[in-house]
């Protein structure tokens, strides 16, 4: 763990405080900081700092008066994602000496990573009116107070907006070989329809409205709108777009602070596109369901049920529905990395057999946030003076089994296919601004077929930004 940089304030009688409020305003606001940005450990070092908290409960309460005891065991609490007790420490900071703006600052953060939005204003506020404060801290509180007003709002806009160019070594998915089966005989495959490099260029959104009921349990009312559009430079037949609409309720029960459950049944339609021409349409319904039991560790599972009808003569023999289940867990692998585990099952039962299958899917993701809050910060804390808050780092493999309900004659009757699919990627995400991103991505997927005609690679790359409203 970091040891965090504060100045020193041995108090005593409330008098004797007085004077040292501000000395408090980096050591606070650097708590602050903490509470948004985690710091970074192994395993070990969390125990560590585990056990640095249970001796700073211990010496906080053997001198109650000690401001600087107080405020160690807040920094600790939040360390350790106690962020009831660090409200309760800081609180207690209040009653000693009640003149402290950035505690109130501190205070209002917490209750809102809480959700408890009432505590939150009444600090902030308090915050946004003291005279002594920083314009750019006032411009803070008054950025939360805006969000706040926004969540508290029975009605709720957001949405995003993705723009990118990408470059792919197989843009058509085209086998690695010209040497392929048809009819149960070998055949050669015109090179044009092997693997084909290309560039294209991609435009995405999701937009969101809330209308929050203000029950408890929390009860809303959510419509979702997703769009997906790619262009090829070369391989036009696989441009492509992909419309859905997403209508349903969700609730939120919170059996205790920093725990919540959320039921999300929805229904859909959703619409593609391929080469220019109408591919599918499809009806649906599906249930996202979360368990959170704490800030970093949730565990999710759903399904999702959707009946394809397809435009096109030849794929008439696509029909059918497609059924996905899944589970995951997520959970944090240190203060600053976050790592989740997902199992899925998909099902596409298709009119025509030969392209019916099961496909089981493992999936890993590792998040790291990229911030240093030492007093010398490393490389990749911020590099860009302009960027307003510390890069991410992913890293995503995944490894799925596909088994096909019967031969394909017009492949091999003989042969049921069966493939091994590893996909993998990295990405960064760089802030621009609080509501511009720009995200870079490298990835490389492998499928390994029994079946020379579904064998091939992909290395692909991208470069897109990000809008968030």
């Amino acid at each position: 763990m970091h040891k965090m940089s504060y100045m020193k304030v041995s108090c005593g009688p409330r008098s004797a405080c007085v004077g040292s409020r501000k000395r408090y305003l980096g050591a606070v606001f650097t708590l602050l900081l903490y509470t948004l940005g985690p710091v970074s450990g192994t395993h070990a070092q969390e125990l560590t700092v585990n056990e640095q908290y249970e001796a700073a409960f211990l010496e906080m309460y053997e001198d109650v008066g000690n401001l600087d005891k107080t405020f160690r065991f807040a920094e600790l609490a939040i360390a350790v994602g106690d962020l009831e007790g660090a409200v309760a420490a800081l609180e207690r900071m209040l009653i000693i000496e009640p003149d402290l703006p950035q505690v109130r600052m501190q205070l209002g953060t917490l209750y809102f990573q809480l959700a408890s939005y009432a505590m939150a204003l009444t600090y902030l506020n308090a915050v946004v009116a003291h005279d002594e404060v920083p314009d750019d801290v006032k411009q803070s509180a008054q950025d939360l107070i805006t969000q706040i007003d926004t969540l508290i709002s029975p009605h709720r806009f957001n949405g995003t907006v993705v723009a990118g160019v990408r470059y792919q070594s197989n843009a058509n998915g085209g086998p690695m070989t010209q040497n392929i089966r048809l009819f149960g005989g070998s055949a050669v495959l015109d090179e044009e329809y092997t693997r084909q490099s290309d560039w294209d260029v991609s435009l995405a959104g999701q937009f969101n409205y809330v209308y929050d009921f203000e029950t408890e349990p929390s009860v809303t009312l959510e419509t979702g709108v997703s769009a997906y559009s790619s262009w090829q430079d070369t391989q036009s037949q696989v441009d492509t777009t992909l419309f859905e609409l997403q209508f349903g309720p969700r609730l939120v029960f919170t059996p205790k602070p920093g725990t919540a459950l959320d039921l999300r049944p929805y229904a859909l339609v959703n619409d593609m596109a391929l080469g220019g021409k109408d591919s599918f349409e499809g009806v649906g319904a599906g249930l996202d369901l979360a368990f959170r039991t704490s800030m970093a560790s949730a565990w999710t599972a759903g399904t999702r049920y959707v009946d394809r009808d397809y435009s096109q003569a030849e794929e008439v023999g696509l029909k059918g529905p497609r059924t996905r289940l899944f589970a995951g867990r997520t959970f944090g692998l240190s203060n600053l990395t976050i790592g989740t585990i997902n199992l899925s099952a998909f099902n596409e039962d298709t009119d025509e057999k030969s392209s019916a299958y099961w496909e089981y899917g493992l999936q890993v993701l590792i998040q790291h946030n990229l911030a240093d809050l030492s007093p010398q910060p490393r490389l990749f804390g911020r590099p860009l003076t302009f960027s307003p808050a510390p890069w991410t780092l992913s890293f995503n493999i995944g490894f799925y089994d596909k088994s096909y309900d019967e031969a394909n004659p017009g492949v091999d009757a003989g042969v049921v296919r069966q493939d091994d699919t590893l996909r993998s990627s990295a990405s960064l995400v760089i802030p621009l601004t609080t509501r511009l991103n720009l995200l870079t991505t490298a990835g490389y997927t492998d499928v390994r077929s029994n079946l020379p005609n579904y064998t091939n690679e992909n290395w692909f790359s991208s470069v897109s930004l990000l809008g968030q409203f």
